[in-house]
């Protein structure tokens, strides 16, 4: 007898321990998500590189769609975790230049959609700084350079094929 109740307790350890180990999830707190459109410290963002979510007008030059701005150097256009338990994803959001009627204005399917491989053309509205986007995080692979307008943001340069919906870092330098 003693024995069956050895057996018993170590079964019942075993049982408890394997419906520890194989219990369904419990609810648990997310990991907190947040989305940033605007990495550009420049006054109203007037002198920024723009990402866009659409290609530019064929008369106009401009790309109208939602972008994201940033004067910094972005590795992974998905996003990065600043702690480890935080995510920032980078998306397209219109209305980020103030001062020009013509880039970023309109809201669109882009609106909100995260930047990595969804970018159809860019511009670089920064004064000294070159901007290029490459194909892969990191700063690797195939690459189009951005050369500075100054504020201008004038004209919208529509990736190249590789890149197309195809981007995931950008250097600036």
């Amino acid at each position: 007898m003693r024995g069956s109740k050895t057996s018993f307790a170590i079964v019942s350890a075993t049982g408890a321990l394997g419906a520890l180990l194989f219990a369904a999830p419990t609810a648990t707190a997310a990991t907190p998500t947040s989305y940033v459109s605007d990495a550009c410290s420049s006054s109203g963002n007037k002198y920024c590189f723009a990402i866009h979510y659409n290609s530019r007008g064929e008369q106009t030059n401009y790309s109208s769609s939602p972008c994201f701005v940033a004067n910094k150097k972005v590795p992974d256009h998905y996003g990065y975790s600043p702690n480890g338990a935080a995510l920032v994803r980078y998306v397209f959001r219109p209305a980020q230049i103030s001062g020009t009627g013509a880039t970023c204005v309109l809201s669109n399917d882009g609106d909100g959609k995260g930047i990595k491989n969804n970018a159809a053309s860019a511009s670089n509205g920064e004064c000294n700084a070159m901007n290029r986007i490459y194909v892969y995080s990191g700063y690797g692979g195939p690459s189009q350079a951005f050369y500075p307008t100054c504020g201008d943001y004038w004209p919208s340069d529509n990736l190249v094929t590789t890149l197309k919906n195809n981007n995931a870092s950008h250097d600036r330098y």
